[in-house]
């Protein structure tokens, strides 16, 4: 590899130097040996010109991918435009897509789940339709154990073979992220393009090589003449660009996708066949995009002759029209192929994901009617020094008691996590996981409505009530809910709560609930198992928690704890303990 990226960048400055070496004799010798010297000089100048540029994207190309070759499985130092990466899903999603045996993640419960900071863990995407699927593909869980099977395939076959997995992420990578425009708005436009303008500016590029030939046949004593019709074809061409700016940087973008696209329909391997396969019967009737789009603008530092082009022959807006055509004809096909083309980086994502937990498992699926959870040494993937927990689960909901800080909010949120990570990218972070298929939903980080003048119990009985309505579907769902109703008085507030967790174990679900109401952890049922975290305080460092789940109902707190630790009065301190033991008589 390194022997030769090194001939192709000391070929790439031979070819160069030669490049200007040329260009200098041909305007040395020209005015004595006339019009020809100049054809000829600018002749070998363009060639050689075209051979340095071609030497110099495959050098880089080399460079890429001994880069990603050695820096694997590490992410890089990206930064995440979300509104953008969030865009497929939203756009487009599963329906168009015409999947089957999914469940869509709801933004509430995609927000509790800090799914945005979990994609930016698990990505090493460097192409925009890499992130936008991998979030696509964190909002929507499967149901089906044979699809998850297909993609760890896929995601095996990335880790076990570099060659192969460079070779993805180097084209990816020269696809890059569009910075700029939005490839969507070209998918999803209702232009319609002037055939009368199309034609003209079709007529024109005729008549523009035309004068190219004039030139060449006539010599250097008309370049003048040459340049007056050069400088009105730049006028024009200017003009019509101004009409589609924002467009052409995704026009671009799109032509660049499609390339992709094509390389990657090259690749040969029994594994990815039907997977490659598919790419080339949707890339099929989008190739022409290829074609059109090459010469919109500059696709490395030497292709200096990109501008000339447009100007001469228009080809921007000409571009413009005809993909607009193809797009039109053919616009479910281009979304399915972006969809394919960023799945597949998605997938090396995954890949790089597994080699960089400590350890991991894949998910053992229970198919039957029973509602269960069995995990070993769970962990999770946000935590550096996560504290890992076992637990069991069969047909049973779970009530979790426990101080201020002592680690139920995370407890969930890493169950509904790796439940997540399981049915979307067969990985879990733990020891063993076996499991139901589960619709996950959730209420955690609720706050008061300022603008729309919403309180927190009017936002808290809406989260809960839309967890209450998605019983009734045949994929179990499994809740997790922090603090039920904490927004209210604590007699309704447990009242209500006790109907609750009775109703939602009397449905299809499972659920785990944290609670500081011990009246409520007391009067629940068989149907929930009790468990509890707590904490120990140190005179030097104050609350020391060991994050460890414990059996049972937690029966102290630490609210009295922390303020003796941060020098309350002694005063509030003794007359609140001395209420407290009142209150217990």
């Amino acid at each position: 590899m390194k022997k030769n990226l090194s001939f192709y960048k000391v070929s790439t400055l031979i070819s160069a130097i030669l490049a200007i070496l040329i260009i200098y004799i041909t305007f040395k010798i020209g005015p004595t040996l006339g019009g020809r010297a100049y054809q000829i000089g600018i002749a070998l100048f363009v060639l050689i010109v075209i051979i340095a540029s071609k030497l110099f994207d495959k050098s880089k190309r080399l460079q890429e991918i001994d880069y990603l070759l050695h820096s694997w499985p590490e992410a890089y130092d990206n930064k995440f435009d979300f509104e953008k990466i969030h865009k497929f899903y939203y756009e487009f999603g599963p329906d168009v897509l015409k999947e089957k045996n999914f469940h869509n993640i709801d933004d509430q419960t995609a927000d509790d789940l800090n799914l945005d900071e979990i994609l930016k863990k698990i990505s090493i995407c460097s192409s925009t339709p890499g992130e936008q699927m991998l979030y696509y593909l964190l909002r929507t869980p499967k149901t089906s154990k044979d699809e998850l099977e297909k993609r760890n395939d896929i995601i095996n076959l990335i880790n076990e073979d570099p060659s192969l997995r460079g070779h993805i992420q180097q084209i990816l990578s020269n696809l890059g992220r569009q910075r700029k425009g939005e490839v969507f708005n070209l998918i999803n436009t209702d232009a319609t393009p002037n055939k009368g303008k199309f034609l003209l500016y079709n007529l024109l590029a005729i008549s523009s090589v035309i004068a190219v030939v004039y030139f060449i046949l006539f010599g250097a004593n008309k370049i003048p003449t040459f340049l007056g019709i050069f400088a009105i074809y730049m006028f024009i061409s200017m003009r019509s660009a101004a009409e589609i700016e924002y467009e052409l940087s995704s026009l671009q973008y799109l032509g660049n996708f499609i390339r992709a696209a094509k390389e990657l329909s090259k690749i040969d391997n029994p594994i990815l066949k039907n997977y490659v396969s598919l790419i080339n019967e949707k890339v099929a009737p989008l190739s022409k995009i290829d074609s059109k789009t090459k010469f919109i603008y500059s696709q490395s530092e030497l292709d200096i002759f990109i501008e000339t082009i447009n100007a001469l022959f228009l080809t921007r807006i000409r571009s413009y029209y005809s993909v607009i055509n193809i797009i039109k004809e053919n616009r479910q096909n281009l979304i399915e192929l972006y969809s394919l083309v960023g799945t597949l980086e998605a997938y090396v994502s995954v890949a790089s994901f597994r080699d960089r937990l400590p350890y991991y498992c894949l998910p053992d699926f229970i198919d039957n009617n029973d509602k269960t959870l069995s995990v070993e040494n769970i962990n999770h993937p946000l935590l550096e020094d996560g504290v890992p927990n076992s637990i069991s689960i069969l047909n049973q909901g779970i009530i979790l008691t426990g101080s201020n800080m002592s680690g139920k909010s995370t407890f969930m949120r890493t169950i509904a996590i790796n439940i997540l990570l399981s049915q979307t990218i067969y990985t879990c972070y733990s020891n063993k996981y076996k499991a139901s298929f589960f619709r996950v939903m959730s209420s955690l980080s609720l706050s008061d409505n300022i603008l729309s003048g919403a309180s927190y119990y009017l936002e808290e009985c809406k989260s809960v009530l839309r967890i209450l309505n998605s019983l009734e579907e045949d994929v179990p769902a499994f809740c997790i809910i922090d603090e039920i109703f904490k927004g209210t008085n604590p007699i309704e507030r447990i009242a209500a709560s006790k109907e609750i967790l009775k109703y939602i174990m009397d449905r299809n679900a499972l659920s785990i609930v944290a609670t500081h109401d011990l009246e409520l952890a007391e009067s629940c049922n068989e149907k929930y198992l009790k468990y509890y975290f707590c904490e120990d305080i140190d005179e030097e460092e104050g609350l020391v928690f060991d994050y460890m789940l414990k059996e049972g109902i937690c029966n102290t707190g630490n609210a009295l704890k922390l303020l003796s630790f941060l020098g309350y009065p002694e005063d509030i301190l003794s007359n609140s303990i001395r209420s407290i033991a009142n209150k217990k008589l």
